[in-house]
Order: structure tokens, then C-alpha cells, then sequence
């Protein structure tokens, strides 16, 4: 396989993903590896990024009471990855309360 070939077969499977509204899985991938470097303070030890839909990136906090205070700064992590990631990757956020396990 030429790399022209792999760079075609990038774009065509770039464009399943997004047809059927599936999240990019190399972003995801980085964002998962990289969340404590990428995301910064407060995010990094107080969340964790769970998949991204459409532009909107869902994370969990690590306690109910995180909830709230990230929520209030997610405008300025949607800065933060657009200078990291590429301006409109992620437009939104969504903070969840953690799942009980």
C-alpha cells in the first residue's frame, strides 16, 4: 500500500466517523492519553473525558461537588483545547456527576 492509498483510506474512514456521527477515535484517543496535559487546571485529577458528540466533549467529575465548579470553567477549557486541538473541535462541554460503582 502506497501512502497515497493510506492518506486515501484516512479521508474515507475520517468520513464513516463523521457520516454516522461517531467521534473522531484518534481525538479521542489523544484527548484519553493526554487529559491531564491537554485539559490543565482545574480539569487535570478532577475529571476524566468520556467520549465527545457532535463538538460537545462529555467528562465526569471526580465528585458530585466538582460538578458545578467545572461546569463554571468550561469556557475556558473549550479555549484551552481549541489552541490545542484546532479552533471549533470541541465547541461545548458537558460535566456529569461520577457513576456510582
Amino acid at each position: 500500500m502506497s501512502e497515497g492509498d493510506l492518506s486515501s483510506f484516512e479521508s474515507s474512514i475520517d468520513e464513516v466517523f463523521r457520516r454516522l456521527g461517531l467521534p473522531d477515535p484518534v481525538l479521542m484517543s489523544r484527548l484519553t492519553a493526554d487529559w491531564e496535559e491537554l485539559a490543565g487546571s482545574p480539569w487535570s485529577g478532577h475529571s476524566t473525558p468520556l467520549f465527545i458528540q457532535g463538538k460537545t466533549l462529555v467528562v465526569e467529575a471526580d465528585s458530585p461537588s466538582m460538578v458545578a465548579f467545572l461546569r463554571y470553567g468550561s469556557a475556558d477549557l473549550i479555549r484551552v483545547l481549541g489552541d490545542r486541538l484546532g479552533d471549533g473541535v470541541v465547541t461545548q462541554v458537558e460535566v456529569r456527576a461520577p457513576v456510582r460503582r
